[in-house]
Protein backbone atom coordinates (compact mmCIF):
# COMPACT_ATOMS: atom_id res chain seq x y z
CA UNK A 1 0.00 0.00 0.00
CA UNK A 2 1.48 3.24 -0.59
CA UNK A 3 0.55 6.36 1.23
CA UNK A 4 1.43 10.03 1.85
CA UNK A 5 3.96 9.88 5.05
CA UNK A 6 5.24 8.49 7.64
CA UNK A 7 3.00 9.69 10.11
CA UNK A 8 -0.22 8.41 8.50
CA UNK A 9 1.72 5.16 8.38
CA UNK A 10 2.23 5.00 12.19
CA UNK A 11 -1.83 5.98 12.77
CA UNK A 12 -2.68 3.62 10.56
CA UNK A 13 -0.37 1.18 12.44
CA UNK A 14 -1.47 1.96 15.70
CA UNK A 15 -5.11 1.94 14.61
CA UNK A 16 -4.06 -2.03 13.26
CA UNK A 17 -2.20 -3.47 16.43
CA UNK A 18 -5.72 -1.91 18.75
CA UNK A 19 -8.37 -3.49 16.83
CA UNK A 20 -9.61 0.20 16.31
CA UNK A 21 -11.78 1.06 13.39
CA UNK A 22 -13.39 4.08 12.07
CA UNK A 23 -17.04 5.19 12.44
CA UNK A 24 -19.23 6.85 10.57
CA UNK A 25 -22.33 9.40 12.03
CA UNK A 26 -24.59 6.73 11.56
CA UNK A 27 -22.61 3.87 13.64
CA UNK A 28 -21.34 2.14 10.53
CA UNK A 29 -18.18 0.74 10.71
CA UNK A 30 -15.81 1.63 7.89
CA UNK A 31 -13.23 -0.35 6.57
CA UNK A 32 -10.08 2.15 5.54
CA UNK A 33 -9.68 2.50 2.00
CA UNK A 34 -7.58 0.19 0.27
CA UNK A 35 -5.32 1.60 -2.69
CA UNK A 36 -2.84 0.20 -5.39
CA UNK A 37 -0.54 1.90 -7.33
CA UNK A 38 1.03 0.11 -10.79
CA UNK A 39 3.79 1.77 -13.24
CA UNK A 40 3.84 1.20 -16.47
CA UNK A 41 6.17 1.98 -19.29
CA UNK A 42 4.53 4.73 -22.13
CA UNK A 43 2.23 7.01 -21.27
CA UNK A 44 -1.80 7.57 -22.54
CA UNK A 45 -3.19 8.69 -25.80
CA UNK A 46 -6.77 7.43 -26.43
CA UNK A 47 -9.00 5.96 -23.40
CA UNK A 48 -11.13 4.72 -25.64
CA UNK A 49 -11.64 0.90 -26.64
CA UNK A 50 -11.80 1.68 -30.33
CA UNK A 51 -8.60 3.45 -30.67
CA UNK A 52 -6.63 1.24 -27.15
CA UNK A 53 -5.43 -1.35 -29.55
CA UNK A 54 -2.05 0.84 -30.68
CA UNK A 55 -0.97 2.33 -27.59
CA UNK A 56 -0.55 -0.79 -24.41
CA UNK A 57 -1.07 2.15 -22.07
CA UNK A 58 -4.55 2.70 -23.33
CA UNK A 59 -5.01 -1.10 -23.41
CA UNK A 60 -5.06 -1.21 -19.71
CA UNK A 61 -6.82 2.58 -18.91
CA UNK A 62 -9.14 0.98 -21.13
CA UNK A 63 -10.09 -2.46 -19.53
CA UNK A 64 -10.06 -0.65 -16.37
CA UNK A 65 -12.71 1.55 -17.22
CA UNK A 66 -14.94 -0.46 -20.07
CA UNK A 67 -16.77 -3.18 -20.46
CA UNK A 68 -17.83 -5.19 -23.36
CA UNK A 69 -20.59 -7.59 -24.23
CA UNK A 70 -17.98 -10.33 -23.03
CA UNK A 71 -14.84 -11.11 -21.69
CA UNK A 72 -11.82 -13.34 -21.58
CA UNK A 73 -10.84 -15.78 -19.12
CA UNK A 74 -7.87 -17.14 -17.70
CA UNK A 75 -7.76 -19.49 -20.08
CA UNK A 76 -8.49 -17.13 -23.04
CA UNK A 77 -12.62 -18.86 -22.43
CA UNK A 78 -15.33 -17.01 -22.86
CA UNK A 79 -16.90 -15.29 -19.77
CA UNK A 80 -19.93 -13.28 -19.92
CA UNK A 81 -19.28 -9.25 -19.11
CA UNK A 82 -22.21 -6.80 -19.95
CA UNK A 83 -24.22 -9.97 -21.78
CA UNK A 84 -24.35 -13.07 -20.86
CA UNK A 85 -23.07 -15.75 -23.10
CA UNK A 86 -24.93 -15.30 -26.61
CA UNK A 87 -27.38 -18.11 -28.11
CA UNK A 88 -26.31 -18.68 -31.53
CA UNK A 89 -28.30 -19.91 -34.73
CA UNK A 90 -28.12 -22.96 -36.12
CA UNK A 91 -26.74 -21.67 -39.23
CA UNK A 92 -23.56 -20.08 -37.16
CA UNK A 93 -24.70 -16.67 -38.27
CA UNK A 94 -26.87 -15.05 -35.88
CA UNK A 95 -25.70 -14.37 -32.33
CA UNK A 96 -28.23 -13.00 -29.71
CA UNK A 97 -27.05 -11.14 -26.50
CA UNK A 98 -28.98 -10.53 -23.77
CA UNK A 99 -27.76 -7.40 -21.45
CA UNK A 100 -27.62 -7.89 -17.80
CA UNK A 101 -30.71 -6.07 -15.66
CA UNK A 102 -29.42 -2.67 -14.37
CA UNK A 103 -26.72 -1.73 -16.37
CA UNK A 104 -25.60 1.88 -15.60
CA UNK A 105 -22.68 4.09 -17.04
CA UNK A 106 -20.25 5.68 -14.58
CA UNK A 107 -22.33 8.93 -14.59
CA UNK A 108 -25.47 6.60 -13.46
CA UNK A 109 -27.32 6.98 -16.64
CA UNK A 110 -28.91 2.93 -18.04
CA UNK A 111 -26.99 1.49 -20.77
CA UNK A 112 -29.04 -0.28 -23.24
CA UNK A 113 -28.74 -1.97 -26.46
CA UNK A 114 -28.89 1.61 -28.43
CA UNK A 115 -25.24 1.73 -27.06
CA UNK A 116 -24.08 -1.34 -28.39
CA UNK A 117 -25.42 -0.31 -31.57
CA UNK A 118 -23.51 2.54 -31.38
CA UNK A 119 -20.56 1.16 -30.51
CA UNK A 120 -20.46 -1.24 -33.70
CA UNK A 121 -21.64 2.01 -35.98
CA UNK A 122 -18.66 3.92 -35.32
CA UNK A 123 -16.41 0.97 -36.09
CA UNK A 124 -18.14 0.18 -39.25
CA UNK A 125 -17.65 4.21 -40.40
CA UNK A 126 -15.91 4.71 -43.04
CA UNK A 127 -14.10 7.15 -41.93
CA UNK A 128 -13.12 5.19 -38.83
CA UNK A 129 -9.79 6.05 -37.18
CA UNK A 130 -8.65 3.03 -35.17
CA UNK A 131 -6.62 0.16 -35.98
CA UNK A 132 -7.87 -0.97 -39.64
CA UNK A 133 -7.88 -4.65 -38.79
CA UNK A 134 -10.35 -3.99 -35.93
CA UNK A 135 -12.83 -1.88 -38.82
CA UNK A 136 -12.00 -4.87 -40.98
CA UNK A 137 -13.36 -7.17 -38.97
CA UNK A 138 -16.82 -5.80 -38.06
CA UNK A 139 -17.28 -5.37 -42.07
CA UNK A 140 -20.63 -7.00 -43.14
CA UNK A 141 -21.63 -7.42 -39.45
CA UNK A 142 -25.53 -6.34 -39.26
CA UNK A 143 -26.73 -4.97 -35.72
CA UNK A 144 -30.75 -5.51 -34.46
CA UNK A 145 -31.60 -4.20 -30.99
CA UNK A 146 -35.15 -5.67 -30.67
CA UNK A 147 -35.44 -4.28 -27.66
CA UNK A 148 -33.44 -2.23 -24.75
CA UNK A 149 -31.74 -5.24 -23.24
CA UNK A 150 -31.19 -7.27 -26.53
CA UNK A 151 -28.54 -7.59 -29.57
CA UNK A 152 -28.33 -9.46 -32.73
CA UNK A 153 -25.18 -9.64 -34.66
CA UNK A 154 -25.86 -11.16 -38.12
CA UNK A 155 -22.56 -12.67 -39.47
CA UNK A 156 -22.41 -13.18 -43.65
CA UNK A 157 -20.40 -16.25 -42.88
CA UNK A 158 -20.15 -18.81 -39.54
CA UNK A 159 -16.84 -17.42 -38.06
CA UNK A 160 -16.21 -18.96 -34.56
CA UNK A 161 -13.11 -16.32 -33.43
CA UNK A 162 -15.45 -13.39 -33.60
CA UNK A 163 -16.54 -13.67 -30.47
CA UNK A 164 -13.10 -13.78 -28.97
CA UNK A 165 -12.10 -11.29 -31.29
CA UNK A 166 -15.00 -8.67 -31.59
CA UNK A 167 -17.80 -9.11 -28.82
CA UNK A 168 -14.94 -8.52 -26.09
CA UNK A 169 -14.32 -5.02 -27.61
CA UNK A 170 -15.26 -2.17 -24.75
CA UNK A 171 -18.87 0.03 -25.87
CA UNK A 172 -19.47 3.09 -25.94
CA UNK A 173 -21.95 5.33 -24.40
CA UNK A 174 -24.40 6.60 -26.73
CA UNK A 175 -25.65 9.74 -24.87
CA UNK A 176 -21.93 11.39 -24.24
CA UNK A 177 -20.61 11.12 -27.88
CA UNK A 178 -23.94 11.09 -30.20
CA UNK A 179 -23.49 13.46 -33.22
CA UNK A 180 -19.97 13.62 -33.38
CA UNK A 181 -18.34 12.47 -36.58
CA UNK A 182 -15.30 10.15 -36.59
CA UNK A 183 -12.98 12.62 -36.69
CA UNK A 184 -14.53 14.66 -33.81
CA UNK A 185 -14.40 11.43 -31.69
CA UNK A 186 -10.27 11.06 -32.23
CA UNK A 187 -10.24 14.21 -30.88
CA UNK A 188 -12.62 14.48 -28.26
CA UNK A 189 -12.07 15.34 -24.75
CA UNK A 190 -14.22 12.24 -23.89
CA UNK A 191 -10.78 10.03 -25.08
CA UNK A 192 -9.47 11.47 -21.73
CA UNK A 193 -12.15 11.98 -19.74
CA UNK A 194 -14.00 8.47 -20.51
CA UNK A 195 -17.63 7.65 -19.29
CA UNK A 196 -17.32 3.69 -19.35
CA UNK A 197 -19.32 1.08 -17.43
CA UNK A 198 -16.50 -1.32 -16.08
CA UNK A 199 -14.84 -1.67 -12.54
CA UNK A 200 -12.67 1.69 -12.24
CA UNK A 201 -13.96 5.68 -13.16
CA UNK A 202 -10.94 7.96 -14.12
CA UNK A 203 -10.63 10.48 -11.71
CA UNK A 204 -7.83 12.31 -12.74
CA UNK A 205 -5.27 11.69 -15.58
CA UNK A 206 -2.02 14.12 -16.23
CA UNK A 207 1.36 12.98 -17.79
CA UNK A 208 2.66 11.26 -14.47
CA UNK A 209 -0.44 9.38 -13.65
CA UNK A 210 -3.83 8.53 -13.97
CA UNK A 211 -6.15 8.32 -11.08
CA UNK A 212 -9.20 5.55 -10.35
CA UNK A 213 -11.40 4.58 -8.11
CA UNK A 214 -13.96 1.41 -8.01
CA UNK A 215 -17.43 2.41 -9.51
CA UNK A 216 -20.16 1.32 -6.79
CA UNK A 217 -22.44 0.44 -9.55
CA UNK A 218 -20.53 -2.22 -11.18
CA UNK A 219 -22.63 -5.35 -12.49
CA UNK A 220 -19.93 -7.61 -11.45
CA UNK A 221 -19.93 -6.27 -7.74
CA UNK A 222 -18.05 -2.90 -6.26
CA UNK A 223 -14.55 -3.73 -6.78
CA UNK A 224 -12.20 -4.18 -3.13
CA UNK A 225 -9.44 -1.98 -4.13
CA UNK A 226 -11.09 1.24 -3.73
CA UNK A 227 -8.04 3.56 -5.44
CA UNK A 228 -6.36 1.82 -7.87
CA UNK A 229 -3.12 4.24 -9.74
CA UNK A 230 -1.31 3.89 -13.15
CA UNK A 231 1.56 5.88 -12.63
CA UNK A 232 3.64 5.98 -16.45
CA UNK A 233 7.00 5.97 -16.91
CA UNK A 234 9.84 6.96 -20.06
CA UNK A 235 10.40 2.80 -19.65
CA UNK A 236 11.11 -0.44 -18.08
CA UNK A 237 14.33 0.37 -16.30
CA UNK A 238 12.75 3.45 -14.98
CA UNK A 239 9.92 1.78 -13.64
CA UNK A 240 11.46 -0.98 -11.97
CA UNK A 241 13.65 1.54 -9.96
CA UNK A 242 10.15 2.82 -9.21
CA UNK A 243 9.20 -0.88 -7.77
CA UNK A 244 12.74 -1.17 -5.91
CA UNK A 245 12.38 2.43 -3.75
CA UNK A 246 8.25 1.60 -3.15
CA UNK A 247 7.08 4.56 -5.36
CA UNK A 248 4.22 2.02 -7.21
CA UNK A 249 3.07 -1.32 -5.39
CA UNK A 250 3.27 -3.20 -9.07
CA UNK A 251 4.65 -3.44 -12.35
CA UNK A 252 3.82 -5.49 -15.90
CA UNK A 253 7.16 -5.90 -17.18
CA UNK A 254 6.52 -6.81 -21.15
CA UNK A 255 9.89 -6.44 -22.40
CA UNK A 256 12.10 -9.85 -22.31
CA UNK A 257 14.30 -8.89 -19.22
CA UNK A 258 17.99 -9.41 -19.32
CA UNK A 259 19.63 -11.47 -17.11
CA UNK A 260 20.52 -8.79 -13.87
CA UNK A 261 16.82 -7.75 -14.35
CA UNK A 262 15.60 -10.88 -13.99
CA UNK A 263 17.75 -11.49 -10.64
CA UNK A 264 16.57 -7.75 -9.58
CA UNK A 265 12.72 -8.77 -9.59
CA UNK A 266 13.40 -11.98 -6.92
CA UNK A 267 15.36 -9.26 -4.84
CA UNK A 268 12.35 -7.29 -4.07
CA UNK A 269 11.19 -7.19 -0.87
CA UNK A 270 7.59 -7.44 -0.29
CA UNK A 271 7.29 -8.21 -4.17
CA UNK A 272 6.43 -11.45 -5.97
CA UNK A 273 7.36 -11.81 -9.70
CA UNK A 274 4.90 -14.31 -11.33
CA UNK A 275 5.26 -14.73 -15.43
CA UNK A 276 2.12 -14.31 -17.69
CA UNK A 277 2.49 -16.42 -20.29
CA UNK A 278 1.22 -15.03 -23.46
CA UNK A 279 -0.80 -16.49 -26.30
CA UNK A 280 2.26 -15.16 -29.42
CA UNK A 281 4.87 -17.28 -30.03
CA UNK A 282 8.55 -17.17 -31.18
CA UNK A 283 9.29 -19.21 -34.54
CA UNK A 284 11.46 -20.95 -36.47
CA UNK A 285 10.11 -20.69 -39.57
CA UNK A 286 11.28 -22.97 -42.75
CA UNK A 287 10.10 -21.92 -46.28
CA UNK A 288 8.32 -25.19 -47.69
CA UNK A 289 9.11 -24.85 -50.62
CA UNK A 290 12.87 -25.01 -50.31
CA UNK A 291 13.83 -28.21 -51.60
CA UNK A 292 15.56 -28.59 -47.92
CA UNK A 293 12.24 -28.37 -46.38
CA UNK A 294 10.20 -30.27 -48.80
CA UNK A 295 10.37 -33.59 -47.05
CA UNK A 296 8.50 -33.61 -43.67
CA UNK A 297 11.56 -35.87 -42.31
CA UNK A 298 13.71 -32.92 -42.20
CA UNK A 299 11.77 -30.36 -40.72
CA UNK A 300 10.46 -32.73 -37.76
CA UNK A 301 14.34 -33.71 -37.35
CA UNK A 302 15.19 -29.96 -36.92
CA UNK A 303 12.51 -29.73 -34.24
CA UNK A 304 13.75 -32.51 -32.62
CA UNK A 305 16.66 -31.68 -32.28
CA UNK A 306 16.51 -28.23 -30.95
CA UNK A 307 16.79 -27.40 -27.36
CA UNK A 308 13.68 -25.58 -26.51
CA UNK A 309 14.72 -24.92 -22.87
CA UNK A 310 18.00 -23.92 -23.37
CA UNK A 311 16.76 -21.31 -25.82
CA UNK A 312 14.45 -20.26 -22.75
CA UNK A 313 17.10 -20.06 -20.10
CA UNK A 314 19.99 -18.73 -22.10
CA UNK A 315 17.75 -16.19 -24.52
CA UNK A 316 14.58 -15.23 -22.27
CA UNK A 317 16.21 -15.88 -18.65
CA UNK A 318 13.66 -18.17 -17.89
CA UNK A 319 10.59 -15.62 -19.31
CA UNK A 320 9.01 -17.99 -21.48
CA UNK A 321 7.42 -21.37 -22.13
CA UNK A 322 9.15 -23.52 -23.70
CA UNK A 323 7.01 -25.67 -26.76
CA UNK A 324 6.82 -26.88 -29.83
CA UNK A 325 2.50 -26.46 -29.78
CA UNK A 326 1.07 -24.09 -32.69
CA UNK A 327 -1.65 -23.57 -29.76
CA UNK A 328 -0.79 -21.82 -26.55
CA UNK A 329 0.27 -23.99 -23.66
CA UNK A 330 -2.52 -23.32 -20.75
CA UNK A 331 -5.31 -22.20 -23.38
CA UNK A 332 -8.68 -23.93 -23.47
CA UNK A 333 -7.66 -25.55 -26.78
CA UNK A 334 -4.30 -26.57 -25.65
CA UNK A 335 -3.32 -30.57 -25.61
CA UNK A 336 -0.23 -31.29 -24.19
CA UNK A 337 0.37 -34.81 -25.26
CA UNK A 338 1.82 -33.23 -28.90
CA UNK A 339 3.90 -30.79 -27.21
CA UNK A 340 7.65 -32.15 -27.18
CA UNK A 341 10.17 -30.06 -25.81
CA UNK A 342 12.41 -32.57 -25.16
CA UNK A 343 15.41 -33.05 -27.65
CA UNK A 344 15.87 -36.36 -29.46
CA UNK A 345 18.98 -35.72 -31.10
CA UNK A 346 19.10 -39.46 -31.94
CA UNK A 347 15.44 -39.42 -33.69
CA UNK A 348 16.66 -36.26 -35.48
CA UNK A 349 19.84 -37.92 -36.83
CA UNK A 350 17.74 -40.94 -37.94
CA UNK A 351 15.26 -38.97 -39.75
CA UNK A 352 18.10 -36.96 -41.79
CA UNK A 353 19.44 -40.33 -42.76
CA UNK A 354 16.25 -41.69 -43.81
CA UNK A 355 15.67 -38.92 -46.04
CA UNK A 356 19.33 -39.06 -47.19
CA UNK A 357 21.43 -36.61 -45.48
CA UNK A 358 24.88 -38.32 -44.41
CA UNK A 359 27.20 -36.27 -42.56
CA UNK A 360 30.47 -36.08 -43.97
CA UNK A 361 33.29 -38.58 -42.39
CA UNK A 362 35.87 -35.43 -42.18
CA UNK A 363 33.99 -31.97 -42.07
CA UNK A 364 30.67 -33.90 -40.04
CA UNK A 365 28.35 -31.46 -42.09
CA UNK A 366 24.96 -33.44 -43.73
CA UNK A 367 25.51 -34.00 -47.69
CA UNK A 368 22.84 -35.18 -49.72
CA UNK A 369 23.72 -35.89 -53.86
CA UNK A 370 26.95 -33.87 -53.06
CA UNK A 371 25.16 -30.76 -51.68
CA UNK A 372 25.94 -29.43 -48.46
CA UNK A 373 23.15 -28.77 -46.01
CA UNK A 374 24.06 -25.42 -45.43
CA UNK A 375 21.26 -22.55 -44.35
CA UNK A 376 20.88 -18.86 -43.69
CA UNK A 377 18.42 -18.14 -41.14
CA UNK A 378 17.06 -14.46 -41.34
CA UNK A 379 15.67 -12.68 -38.72
CA UNK A 380 15.64 -8.90 -37.82
CA UNK A 381 17.72 -6.44 -35.38
CA UNK A 382 15.79 -7.23 -32.48
CA UNK A 383 18.20 -8.33 -29.73
CA UNK A 384 16.12 -10.71 -28.59
CA UNK A 385 15.15 -12.63 -31.80
CA UNK A 386 18.51 -12.18 -32.94
CA UNK A 387 20.30 -14.32 -29.88
CA UNK A 388 17.18 -16.89 -30.17
CA UNK A 389 18.64 -17.42 -34.37
CA UNK A 390 22.02 -17.58 -33.09
CA UNK A 391 21.26 -20.07 -30.35
CA UNK A 392 19.40 -22.43 -32.90
CA UNK A 393 21.80 -22.18 -35.52
CA UNK A 394 24.52 -23.10 -32.83
CA UNK A 395 22.36 -26.07 -31.64
CA UNK A 396 22.14 -27.22 -35.91
CA UNK A 397 25.99 -27.10 -36.17
CA UNK A 398 26.01 -29.84 -33.98
CA UNK A 399 23.34 -31.79 -35.90
CA UNK A 400 25.66 -30.97 -39.48
CA UNK A 401 23.50 -28.29 -40.31
CA UNK A 402 25.25 -25.46 -41.20
CA UNK A 403 23.23 -22.48 -40.23
CA UNK A 404 24.40 -18.92 -41.09
CA UNK A 405 22.46 -16.19 -39.45
CA UNK A 406 21.60 -13.10 -41.06
CA UNK A 407 19.86 -9.75 -39.63
CA UNK A 408 17.99 -6.49 -41.14
CA UNK A 409 15.17 -4.08 -40.07
CA UNK A 410 11.75 -6.01 -39.55
CA UNK A 411 10.49 -4.13 -42.04
CA UNK A 412 12.97 -5.16 -44.41
CA UNK A 413 12.49 -8.63 -43.32
CA UNK A 414 9.12 -8.65 -44.45
CA UNK A 415 8.93 -7.22 -47.34
CA UNK A 416 12.00 -9.03 -48.94
CA UNK A 417 11.93 -12.15 -47.70
CA UNK A 418 9.18 -13.50 -45.41
CA UNK A 419 6.55 -12.35 -47.77
CA UNK A 420 8.16 -12.58 -50.92
CA UNK A 421 8.83 -16.52 -49.49
CA UNK A 422 12.79 -15.79 -50.44
CA UNK A 423 14.50 -17.28 -47.17
CA UNK A 424 15.88 -20.86 -46.28
CA UNK A 425 14.67 -20.33 -42.44
CA UNK A 426 13.63 -17.43 -40.41
CA UNK A 427 13.39 -16.32 -36.51
CA UNK A 428 10.39 -14.23 -35.99
CA UNK A 429 7.53 -13.91 -34.01
CA UNK A 430 3.55 -14.75 -34.14
CA UNK A 431 0.21 -13.08 -32.47
CA UNK A 432 -2.43 -15.59 -32.37
CA UNK A 433 -4.51 -13.35 -31.45
CA UNK A 434 -7.53 -13.94 -29.01
CA UNK A 435 -8.57 -17.07 -30.59
CA UNK A 436 -6.43 -19.83 -31.22
CA UNK A 437 -7.52 -20.01 -34.59
CA UNK A 438 -4.63 -20.88 -36.68
CA UNK A 439 -6.39 -20.02 -40.29
CA UNK A 440 -4.44 -16.93 -41.29
CA UNK A 441 -1.11 -18.51 -40.30
CA UNK A 442 -1.46 -22.08 -41.47
CA UNK A 443 -4.52 -22.72 -43.90
CA UNK A 444 -3.31 -23.07 -47.63
CA UNK A 445 -5.08 -20.15 -48.16
CA UNK A 446 -3.02 -17.90 -47.03
CA UNK A 447 -0.30 -18.95 -49.00
CA UNK A 448 1.86 -16.47 -51.99
CA UNK A 449 2.83 -13.06 -51.50
CA UNK A 450 -0.88 -12.37 -50.65
CA UNK A 451 -1.21 -14.54 -47.12
CA UNK A 452 0.56 -14.76 -44.01
CA UNK A 453 1.06 -18.41 -43.87
CA UNK A 454 4.59 -17.56 -44.56
CA UNK A 455 6.36 -21.14 -44.22
CA UNK A 456 4.10 -21.58 -47.28
CA UNK A 457 2.80 -25.04 -45.62
CA UNK A 458 -0.14 -26.84 -47.29
CA UNK A 459 -2.07 -30.34 -46.23
CA UNK A 460 -5.31 -30.99 -46.81
CA UNK A 461 -6.19 -32.35 -43.93
CA UNK A 462 -5.09 -29.39 -41.71
CA UNK A 463 -6.83 -27.29 -43.75
CA UNK A 464 -10.17 -29.26 -42.85
CA UNK A 465 -9.37 -29.06 -39.62
CA UNK A 466 -9.15 -25.67 -39.37
CA UNK A 467 -11.78 -24.61 -41.68
CA UNK A 468 -13.73 -26.86 -39.23
CA UNK A 469 -12.78 -25.50 -35.95
CA UNK A 470 -13.47 -21.76 -37.31
CA UNK A 471 -17.02 -22.42 -38.43
CA UNK A 472 -18.60 -23.76 -35.56
CA UNK A 473 -19.52 -22.51 -31.66
CA UNK A 474 -19.50 -25.84 -30.02
CA UNK A 475 -16.41 -25.75 -27.99
CA UNK A 476 -16.10 -29.30 -27.93
CA UNK A 477 -16.31 -29.76 -31.71
CA UNK A 478 -13.64 -27.26 -31.73
CA UNK A 479 -10.99 -28.71 -28.69
CA UNK A 480 -11.44 -31.86 -30.98
CA UNK A 481 -10.05 -30.23 -34.22
CA UNK A 482 -7.68 -28.52 -32.57
CA UNK A 483 -6.28 -31.50 -31.23
CA UNK A 484 -5.80 -33.20 -34.05
CA UNK A 485 -3.98 -30.41 -35.81
CA UNK A 486 -2.02 -30.40 -33.16
CA UNK A 487 -1.23 -33.85 -33.64
CA UNK A 488 -0.52 -33.59 -37.51
CA UNK A 489 1.33 -30.20 -36.48
CA UNK A 490 3.56 -32.63 -34.89
CA UNK A 491 3.84 -35.06 -37.69
CA UNK A 492 4.54 -32.48 -40.58
CA UNK A 493 6.52 -29.85 -38.55
CA UNK A 494 5.70 -27.06 -40.64
CA UNK A 495 7.83 -24.95 -38.53
CA UNK A 496 9.92 -24.98 -35.53
CA UNK A 497 7.38 -22.94 -32.57
CA UNK A 498 10.29 -22.59 -30.19
CA UNK A 499 9.02 -20.81 -27.24
CA UNK A 500 6.08 -18.72 -26.06
CA UNK A 501 7.24 -15.68 -24.30
CA UNK A 502 6.30 -14.18 -21.00
CA UNK A 503 5.29 -11.20 -19.18
CA UNK A 504 6.89 -10.76 -15.69
CA UNK A 505 4.33 -9.25 -13.64
CA UNK A 506 5.50 -7.85 -9.71
CA UNK A 507 2.99 -6.95 -7.05
CA UNK A 508 2.61 -6.69 -3.40
CA UNK A 509 2.93 -10.21 -1.56
CA UNK A 510 -0.16 -9.38 0.33
CA UNK A 511 -2.13 -9.28 -3.19
CA UNK A 512 -5.09 -11.88 -3.67
CA UNK A 513 -7.60 -12.76 -6.68
CA UNK A 514 -4.99 -12.11 -9.13
CA UNK A 515 -5.76 -15.07 -11.89
CA UNK A 516 -4.37 -16.03 -15.18
CA UNK A 517 -3.15 -18.67 -17.15
CA UNK A 518 -2.49 -17.29 -20.85
CA UNK A 519 -3.06 -13.67 -21.60
CA UNK A 520 -3.79 -13.11 -25.63
CA UNK A 521 -3.38 -8.77 -24.49
CA UNK A 522 -1.36 -7.80 -21.59
CA UNK A 523 -4.61 -6.05 -19.88
CA UNK A 524 -6.34 -8.55 -19.89
CA UNK A 525 -5.09 -9.52 -16.39
CA UNK A 526 -7.81 -7.34 -15.10
CA UNK A 527 -10.33 -9.56 -16.32
CA UNK A 528 -11.62 -10.30 -12.56
CA UNK A 529 -9.85 -7.30 -11.15
CA UNK A 530 -12.97 -6.69 -9.39
CA UNK A 531 -12.09 -9.70 -7.17
CA UNK A 532 -8.47 -8.23 -6.36
CA UNK A 533 -7.90 -7.72 -2.71
CA UNK A 534 -4.83 -6.76 -0.38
Amino acid sequence: MVVGGLLLVAIVTAAGALGLRLSGSNGVVLAPDTSYVEGTAGTWQRINPLYASTNEVDEDLTRLVFAGLLKLGPDGSLLPDLADLPQVSEDQLAYTFRLKQGLTWHDGVALTSNDVAFTIARLQDPDFRGDSGLAESWAGITVETPDERTVVLRLEQPYAPFLARNATVGILPEHALAGLTSQALYESSFNAKPIGAGPYKLQTIDAREAVLTAFDGYHEGRPSIDRFTIRFYADYPSALRAASTGDIDGLLFRDTPTEAQATEFQALRGMKSEQFQRDAYTILYLNNDQAYFQDPRVRRALSLAVDRQAIVDHVFFGAATASSAAIAPGSWAYSEEYDHTEPNRGEAIRLLEEAGWTAHPTSGIRIREGEEFRITIRTDTDPVRLAVASEVATQLEQLGIRATVMSTTFSVLRRDFLQERKYDAAVTGWDQGADPDPYFGWHSSQTGTAGLNIGNFTDIVVDELIAKARTTNDIEVRKEQYRQFQEKWDELAPGVVLAYPRYSYLYPSGLRGLEVNVLARGADRFWNVADWHR
